[in-house]
């Protein structure tokens, strides 16, 4: 028999970068937003610093002892109770950003039902105390704290179209494009001139008034913004960016205004190629300059670079590693056993949908004691190169969005690293 726990622990404090942090957190609310409870019997534990373990471990012995009108749910939401009451024992303290915690039932890739628990010290603290069972996990402070990213809108225009786009962390999102249906200037003399040039202000008035509202509606309802850059060529996009259009909160985050030869989509993206130093260093983070290092050491003769999940590996075991890069989409983890009876334990690198080497692993005997009864532990790959990274002084960084950098490092097998020296 089989015994899978399926217990993890992401430590987003702990990590060596910022995109490593946001890498744990992202696949931590993935994993667990694909899950449902057949029942009101998953449990959301989020507990702030400095709180009293015991306090917590009473609250949730408290919880378990209530009365529930569905049998199947009492057993299971005690089941995970327990399990989360258990874990909370072997703590000391309650770390000093908080303790977030998830218990439930679920089936593993074999199959099987297993009883987890997901952990997670996140990189910011946890304002107040919550317990929350229902039959979906309650994920929303760990989204509150992914939209704490830079976010830049960008807004490019003229008098007849106008382009909106969005740079989150390094990724340029291009939302929308709106057309005025005003015509270029005409010369027609006399009074009819100065209605027509009347009638044109007051259509590029009403033009500059949708705008604002578009930009409100992306920006501040569906995207904070932090910073905001508006262009486009000539002085139209002056007389929007500095007349009374904008939303005071994007009227505060406005940056810049750049001149484009192009309006619309075209446009927003010349803003990103002539933006100011400071937009580019919050558009073009450490990570994708990490690959560009990497590209550029390849390009020498004994460039001190390498590539592939097992070099980089075997590179920061020697400690020859300064920064470690891996792609996030590259879907290897490390599926470790530990017998129970004689405590041996094996790991294997593997393709998460690698079922049938899963399976053979697990209903192979023990090589020590001949037994088939494990404790299995699925590791993110990103956290056996932080495990390895942590023992000298190494970075990681993960490329997320999608970008031209993230597509050449796939191109080498989605890990790469950065050394301090090569062995001669």
């Amino acid at each position: 028999m089989i015994a899978q726990k399926g217990n993890h622990f992401h430590a987003c404090h702990e990590a060596t970068s910022d995109s490593v942090k946001l890498h744990k957190l992202r696949k931590l609310i993935a994993s667990l937003s694909s899950k449902q409870g057949r029942e009101a019997d998953f449990v959301s534990l989020y507990i702030p610093p400095e709180t009293a373990i015991d306090e917590v471990i009473a609250f949730l012995k408290k919880e378990s002892d209530a009365d529930r009108k569905n049998d199947n749910a009492k057993s299971n939401l005690k089941e995970n109770l327990k399990n989360l009451m258990r874990h909370l024992k072997q703590r000391n303290e309650i770390p000093e950003n908080g303790l977030a915690a998830f218990a439930g039932t679920d089936l593993n890739n074999l199959e099987k039902e297993f009883s987890f628990v997901e952990q997670i010290i996140p990189s910011k603290p946890i304002g107040k105390f919550l317990c929350e069972v229902d039959s979906n996990f309650q994920l929303e402070p760990l989204r509150e704290m992914l939209r704490d990213q830079k976010i830049v809108g960008l807004i490019s225009l003229d008098s007849k179209e106008a382009g909106f786009g969005i740079f989150i962390g390094e990724g340029l999102k291009l939302e929308e494009e709106i057309t005025s249906g005003i015509s270029g200037k005409t010369k027609k003399g006399g009074q009819s001139q100065r209605r027509y040039e009347r009638e044109r202000d007051m259509g590029v008035n009403y033009f500059f008034r949708r705008i604002a509202e578009h930009a409100a509606k992306l920006f501040l309802e569906n995207n904070k913004v932090t910073v905001l850059i508006v262009g486009g060529p000539g002085k139209t996009k002056n007389d929007f960016a500095e007349g009374n259009y904008l939303h005071y909160e994007l009227k505060n985050a406005l940056l810049d205004i750049v001149d484009t030869q192009s309006a619309g989509k075209k446009g927003v993206r010349e803003i990103v190629s002539k933006a100011s130093d400071e937009i580019r260093d919050m558009c073009v983070p450490e990570e994708k300059r990490a690959v560009q290092r990497v590209l550029d050491e390849i390009a020498k003769k004994n460039g001190l670079v390498t590539y592939g999940l097992n070099s980089v590996l075997e590179s920061l075991k020697k400690g020859q590693v300064e920064v470690a890069l891996a792609t996030d989409s590259t879907e290897m983890i490390e599926y470790g056993t530990v017998c129970k009876k004689c405590g041996n334990p094996k790991a294997t690198i593997l393709n998460t949908n690698d079922f049938q080497t899963m399976k053979k692993i697990t209903s192979t005997p023990c090589e020590k004691c001949n037994t088939l009864e494990y404790e299995i532990e699925e590791k993110d790959i990103i956290d056996v190169l932080e495990d390895a990274a942590s023992q000298t002084d190494a970075r990681v960084e993960v490329i997320s969005a999608e970008s031209e950098e993230k597509a050449k490092l796939t191109e080498l097998g989605g890990f790469a690293a950065l050394l301090r020296y090569k062995q001669t």
